[in-house]
C-alpha cells in the first residue's frame, strides 16, 4: 500500500550513513585494540577491546533495521517497521550493560587481590594502541555529529553516545599508559582504570532503556508538553476545543498525534482550511509530521449533547 512522505526519507538516509561510518571505524579499533592488549597485557585495554565486539553487533544489527524500515508501509504494518530501530537500540544498550557488568566484576577482582590481569602491563605498548584510537574515536564522532540533531533516531543517539563516553574511555587508557610508564611499581593502577571504564559502559546504558521504554510505552516524547500543544491547537481560528488528544511515537525520528477537534459551524471548505493550519502547526512548532484531526461540531450544536 502506499505510505506518504512524512519526512522520514531524509533521516533514514543520513542516520545509515552514520552507522557505516561509525561501523567501519570501529572495527578498525578493534583490530589496533585486540593487537594491543595481546602485546601490552592490559586490562583496562581488553575491556576496551571487547566492549567494540558488541558495538559492532548492535550497529549492525541497527544496519539492518533501519534498511527494514526503509521499504515502508504494507498491509501488515501500516506504520512500517520503525520500532525494528528501537529494538536495535534496547540490544545495544543491554550488550554494553553487560560487558561493563563483567568487567566490572574482574577490574574489582584484581583490585582486590593485588594481582595483574595477565602479568606486568607494558606502558609503552599501551599508549601505542590508546593515542591513535583517541584520534580515530574523535574523527568518527565528528563526522557523526555532522548528521543533524532532528534526524538522529534513537539508534544513532545511542552511537554518539558511545562514541561520546569512548573518547571518556580512551582517556582513561591514555591516563593509565602515562601512569604507569611514570611509575611502573603502582600495579593497581591498571585494574582502576578498567574499572572506571566499566562503569561508564553500565551508565551509558541506562538512558538508552530509558529511551526505548518511553517508545515501547507509547509515553508522550519528552521534550513535547501535551498542554503546549492543547494550546497550540485551540489558538488556530475556528477552533472552540480539543480533546482526545494522543502523542506518541513510533520512533523517536516518528512523532504521531491524534486529536478531535470542536471548531464552530463554518463550511466544509473553512473546515479545511482549518485542518491545513493544524498540520502545520504541529509540524513548524512541535516537530509531529504525522497528526491527524477528527472535526466535530461544538458540544453544545449537537441535539442532545451533554445529558
Amino acid at each position: 500500500m502506499p505510505e506518504l512522505e512524512h519526512g522520514e526519507t531524509e533521516a533514514e538516509t543520513l542516520v545509515l550513513t552514520g552507522f557505516q561510518w561509525a561501523f567501519v571505524f570501529t572495527l578498525v579499533v578493534l583490530v589496533l585494540e585486540i593487537a594491543g592488549a595481546w602485546l601490552s597485557r592490559s586490562l583496562s585495554l581488553t575491556v576496551d577491546a571487547v566492549h567494540n565486539v558488541p558495538d559492532l553487533l548492535a550497529f549492525a544489527v541497527s544496519w539492518f533495521a533501519l534498511q527494514a524500515t526503509g521499504r515502508g508501509a504494507s498491509e501488515r504494518f501500516t506504520f512500517g517497521v520503525h520500532r525494528f530501530e528501537v529494538f536495535a537500540g534496547l540490544l545495544n544498550a543491554g550488550l554494553v550493560l553487560a560487558t561493563g557488568s563483567v568487567f566490572a566484576y574482574e577490574a574489582i577482582g584484581s583490585l582486590v587481590r593485588a594481582v595483574p590481569f595477565a602479568g606486568p602491563v607494558d606502558a609503552v605498548w599501551l599508549l601505542l594502541v590508546a593515542i591513535p584510537t583517541f584520534g580515530l574515536r574523535a574523527t568518527n564522532l565528528l563526522l557523526i555529529r555532522r548528521v543533524p540533531r532532528r534526524t538522529r533516531d534513537l539508534n544513532l543517539r545511542s552511537v554518539v553516545v558511545h562514541l561520546a563516553s569512548d573518547l571518556a574511555i580512551t582517556a582513561a587508557l591514555v591516563t593509565d599508559g602515562a601512569l604507569l610508564l611514570w611509575r611502573p611499581g603502582w600495579t593497581w593502577v591498571d585494574a582502576a582504570a578498567a574499572l572506571v571504564i566499566a562503569a561508564i559502559l553500565v551508565y551509558e546504558s541506562l538512558p538508552l532503556f530509558r529511551d526505548g521504554a518511553d517508545v515501547l510505552t507509547e509515553r508522550t516524547p519528552r521534550n513535547l508538553s501535551v498542554d503546549a500543544i492543547d494550546r497550540a491547537a485551540r489558538s488556530i481560528p475556528h477552533v472552540a476545543a480539543v480533546h482526545d488528544l494522543h502523542v506518541w511515537a513510533v520512533c523517536p525520528t516518528l512523532v504521531c498525534m491524534t486529536a478531535h477537534v470542536e471548531v464552530d459551524e463554518i463550511s466544509l471548505r473553512d473546515s479545511m482550511a482549518v485542518l491545513a493550519a493544524l498540520r502545520s502547526r504541529m509540524a513548524e512548532e512541535f516537530g509531529i509530521l504525522h497528526s491527524v484531526f477528527e472535526v466535530e461540531a461544538p458540544a453544545r450544536a449537537v441535539p442532545g449533547a451533554g445529558g
